[in-house]
């Protein structure tokens, strides 16, 4: 039996929110964003580091708040901040969360139901 056997209506939802997620964010940055939280809480793959000043920024970012969320600094948001268009950073961050919690349940499912499904 599977996460989604059991609540069908909680993993609709979760799907729902990474189908908005792949709609608002660079799907670049989408795919950085979910390679490191892969990596860094689901033991994945070791992402490729970024090439450009703007993924550097990112990561920078999103690898802070899988750490230790309380300790990001100003300047590493704003950093990021100013490489993206308005808005897009707070995008990516909610996007980032969600691929977080979706990871993390995933890690659960799989270890002591039947899997996400």
């Amino acid at each position: 039996m599977t996460l989604r056997d059991l609540q069908p209506e909680a993993v609709g939802l979760l799907d729902a929110v990474q189908r908005r997620a792949e709609d608002v964010v660079d799907p670049d940055l989408l795919a950085l964003a979910r390679a490191r939280v892969t990596h860094l809480v689901a033991d994945g793959p070791t992402p490729p580091e970024p090439v450009d000043d703007r993924g550097r920024a990112v990561a920078a970012v999103i690898d802070q708040m899988l750490l230790d969320v309380s300790s990001t600094d100003d300047a590493t948001v704003r950093a990021a901040d100013a490489l993206l268009p308005p808005g897009a950073l707070a995008d990516l961050v909610m996007a980032s969360y969600a691929w977080e919690a979706r990871t993390r349940l995933s890690v659960m499912a799989d270890r002591l139901l039947g899997g996400l499904g």
